[in-house]
């Protein structure tokens, strides 16, 4: 396995209100003073994606109506 280290968006925290880079120990922005997000133990901002605590969910992908089933394949049981 071979070792990459984290890119630069990776290590550094975007502030939210002027979009300035700083490093990962800073609390608040270089720039603007504004307060930076929580990095989380992968060293990203909490806005990494992931949704915010007690956020609600995203509503789940719906199903292909009449998905094609392959030849041979056992039927679903019926109720």
């Amino acid at each position: 396995m071979c070792f990459r280290p984290p890119s630069f968006d990776e290590m550094m925290k975007k502030c939210p209100d002027c979009g300035a880079f700083n490093p990962p120990e800073n609390d608040k922005c270089k720039k603007c003073g504004a307060v930076l997000p929580v990095a989380d133990a992968a060293g990203t901002g909490a806005d990494a994606g992931a949704p915010a605590p007690g956020a609600p969910a995203a509503p789940a992908a719906p199903k292909a109506p009449g998905a094609p089933v392959a030849p041979g394949a056992p039927k679903p049981p019926t109720a």
